[in-house]
């Protein structure tokens, strides 16, 4: 143990005594493992951990398969299930122990000083307890309240119970008062419970089947053992299909998603390339670091010899070299755990938000990260170790033959400068790609103007208001207030802003009037309420007809505007203005309804997913309980939001304001992800360049200090410094080009795998298949020509008084 601690010892004396060493050595360590760190943390939490449920594998998500392009999301022919088709499997389909049902909304806590919104999940009963959810106080429902009128019961989530009440446990029994309904209180969840992100309130789901045929359900099922989702899904189909008979949905099957892929579609494929860009950033730092003690390890063979020549073995020299090595790897570890904790938040927006959990590192990804610094030390540490201690006690009166060994690069170490370069590559094409898909984005017509528009939700209580064409009377006085507002320009209400995504989009069937050209005489088409004032607002330009404005109430004729998609595809070669479609919804009148006016397409869900049509109502024909309010003005939304809390009051002191947020930020978030995975690439392979750099330059410098006397003799013979410099420098070259060819296949591999989440670039853009390269083209000549032009300043007297 004593003979531990002095080699501990000497090997801190040798880190303060060699500091520029050990800087390079623990900066290089620290950012490779910290920033795989980071990442594999991410990984771990989007790929591998299972969900915190009991037998998780066996849950799933259900869907309707529906007239392609209906849904929303990713896969656009999946939409929710409607109420009859829920009944029908659950009544009937035997391959699943449990099909649960829920539905989200946001409804008005009363009694605060600004009537909170609050996010509310309405479960069936079955559902928390198929989770495995047990609350931290009080109980959850069951089946009888199941039933219009008599879901009064409200179960609090945690975070919602402290901040409402600070945690106090006789809160059960306390009344909660949700758009005028009360509620008591039952029930307290546990902290950390997450399913659907943000809710802070869940309650019994109580349909009524004569009015919510068409309700939208988001449906989850528990498989029974030994069935498989494909037996499930032909048995779900048939039942989907014959239930048709009571539903307005044009159903055309059935959709299984395990729960955990579900979530994690739209984050799975930016986590695994980024990972795995991450893995090749660790194998290049441990190249890196190896070539750095290789070089080093030649350095102190003369110290290794002295040391054997004086009686010590060639197992004692290895471990106190391998201890060094591990010391350095502390300390390298220990920063990076420091940049992984930072890198981490980075990554924040790839986690899907039922996964997240906190935004520390888990423990297991910290004891693997301790793990990685110490078997990285170990293995870059041996080759070196074994290099420095290969001679014998009497090569220290040798130092011919020293210099012998020493005028050669290293296969060894030239095959680690060819790896680094070959890695390096791939980052830097997967960052090319990426950043072009950026810039494409963000040049991508959306077919709006968000600069200047400040979007909030109000919330209309239609219960109090004699009808809903009463409640759009209110919404348009209320308009005509705002627009009075000092810097206003534009002022509209909408069911749905552009990139609100599933969350709020709504879609509804509709069949064609009247014989027309178009083949699809029955299908879906994104629904939306909205105010001549929104397009208005948003800058969305007419292209025929008009928009829908306040004449158009209940009291009118029933008119809808359709956007430039929806003409397309259902009136190809004509004007769709005129004609008549017939709207299948579970509320208003189904007589036809004309259009009117047809506007540009706008981006509902993301800014990549080709437009496939939206109808318009006007508001004054469809009033919905939540709208958003568009403002155009000059203010910004800090300066503005004063002013319209204001007007709302003064128009009815009922009416909130909630989450007033510039226009932009929606837009900026369409693409939250393609930013995110950009950046962290062009982070890794900026890094992946200074390694590789820094990998080519020391090991050219190592070679030209080795050189030093045999370059000072050519000198003296005659040889031209540019001459020498070319030799030096073309050596650096033949490695790069063996590098690049190398990383030419991994690249090439990387950028098939972005192929999918690129936009406006090809995968083999011949610009980044040829910039990348040229870009380490030129780190390597830097990297060749800083030593060799070091050494051709060394005059030829003094470079053969060296010793090689």
């Amino acid at each position: 143990m004593s003979t531990l601690l002095q080699e501990v010892r000497f090997a801190f004396r040798s880190m303060l005594r060699e500091k520029a060493f050990t800087a390079v050595v623990v900066a290089t360590l620290a950012l490779s493992v910290g920033a795989t760190t980071a990442v594999f943390s991410v990984a771990y939490q989007v790929l591998w951990r299972p969900l915190p449920y009991p037998e998780a594998s066996q849950l799933f998500r259900l869907f309707q398969i529906t007239t392609p392009g209906a849904g929303a999301g990713p896969q656009r022919d999946r939409t929710r299930i409607t109420l009859p088709v829920w009944t029908a499997w659950r009544e009937a389909a035997g391959s699943f122990a449990q099909l649960e049902g829920l539905q989200a909304e946001r409804v008005t806590l009363r009694g605060t000083p600004f009537d909170e919104r609050l996010r509310v999940a309405r479960a069936s009963a079955g559902l928390l307890p198929m989770l495995g959810v047990k609350p931290v106080l009080g109980r959850l429902w069951g089946t009888e309240l199941e039933v219009p009128g008599r879901d009064r019961e409200a179960v609090l989530s945690h975070a919602l119970w402290h901040r409402l009440y600070g945690g106090d446990p006789s809160v059960l029994g306390r009344s909660l008062l949700l758009d005028e309904e009360a509620h008591t209180i039952v029930g307290v969840l546990p902290a950390g419970f997450q399913f659907e992100p943000e809710m802070e309130v869940w309650k019994p789901l109580a349909l009524d089947p004569r009015t919510e045929q068409n309700s939208a359900l988001r449906v989850v099922g528990r498989l029974r053992p030994h069935v498989t989702p494909e037996q499930a899904r032909a048995e779900l189909v048939q039942l989907a299909l014959n239930s048709e008979r009571v539903s307005t949905e044009p159903l055309t099957g059935a959709s299984l998603e395990p729960l955990h892929a579900f979530w994690v579609e739209q984050s799975q494929t930016q986590v695994e390339i980024v990972t795995a860009v991450a893995a090749l950033l660790l194998l290049l730092g441990c190249a890196n670091l190896a070539n750095l003690l290789l070089a080093r390890g030649s350095l102190r063979m003369r110290e290794m010899s002295v040391r054997m020549a004086l009686g010590a073995r060639r197992a004692q020299l290895i471990r106190l070299l391998l201890i060094e090595s591990l010391v350095r790897a502390l300390a390298g570890g220990g920063v990076g755990l420091l940049i992984a904790l930072w890198g981490r938040e980075l990554m924040g927006t790839l986690i899907p938000p039922q996964l997240a959990s906190g935004p520390g590192i888990e423990p297991f990804v910290l004891v693997i990260a301790c793990v990685l610094s110490v078997v990285t030390a170990v293995l870059v540490g041996l080759l070196p170790a074994l290099h420095a201690t290969r001679g014998d006690g009497q090569s220290v009166l040798a130092p011919v033959a020293r210099g012998l060994r020493g005028a050669s690069m290293g296969t060894a170490r030239a095959v680690l400068v060819v790896v680094q370069l070959s890695l390096a590559l791939v980052p830097l094409v997967g960052t090319g790609l990426m950043l072009r898909t950026v810039w494409e984005l963000q040049n991508v017509p959306l077919g709006f103007e968000p600069q200047g528009v400040t979007v909030g939700e109000v919330f209309f209580p239609l219960e109090r208001y004699a009808s809903p064409g009463a409640a759009a009377a209110v919404a348009q006085g209320l308009v005509s207030q705002i627009e009075a507002l000092p810097g206003v320009t534009a002022v509209g209400l909408t069911g749905a802003l552009p990139f609100s995504g599933e969350v709020f989009r709504q879609t509804a069937g509709f069949e064609l009037v009247g014989g027309q050209a178009s083949p699809e005489t029955k299908a879906r088409a994104g629904y939306v309420s909205a105010s001549e004032g929104y397009f208005q607002a948003l800058g969305v330009p007419l292209k025929q007809g008009r928009y829908p404005n306040a004449l158009d109430t209940d009291h009118s004729p029933l008119v809808v505007a359709v956007t430039e998609a929806f003409a397309r595809r259902y009136f190809p070669g004509q004007s769709a203005v005129g004609h008549r479609i017939q709207l299948q919804l579970n509320w208003g009148s189904r007589e036809p309804r004309e259009i009117v006016g047809v506007v540009g397409d706008v981006p509902m869900e993301r800014l990549t997913a080709a437009p496939l049509g939206d109808i318009y109502v006007p508001l004054g024909q469809d009033m919905p309980q939540t709208v958003s309010l568009a403002v155009k003005s000059l203010l910004p939304a800090g300066q503005l939001m004063p002013l319209l809390r204001e007007t709302l009051r003064s128009t009815d002191p009922q009416l909130r304001l909630a989450r007033v947020r510039p226009l932009d930020e929606l837009v900026k978030a369409s693409y939250a992800r393609m930013r995110t995975v950009g950046g962290l690439l062009s982070a890794l392979a900026l890094l992946a360049v200074v390694l590789a750099a820094v990998g080519l330059y020391g090991i050219l410098s190592f070679w030209v200090a080795q050189q030093t006397r045999e370059l000072g003799i050519r000198l003296a013979l005659g040889a031209t410094p540019s001459a020498l410099l070319r030799r030096v420098v073309g050596q650096g070259l033949r490695l790069t080009g063996v590098g690049l060819v190398a990383g030419a296949v991994g690249a090439t591999l990387l950028a098939r795998a972005l192929s999918s989440m690129l936009y406006g670039v090809s995968a083999y853009d011949p610009l980044i298949f040829v910039g990348a390269p040229g870009v380490l083209v030129l780190t390597a000549l830097v990297a060749s020509w800083l030593p060799a032009s070091a050494a051709m300043r060394v005059p030829p007297n003094e470079a053969l008084k060296r010793e090689s």
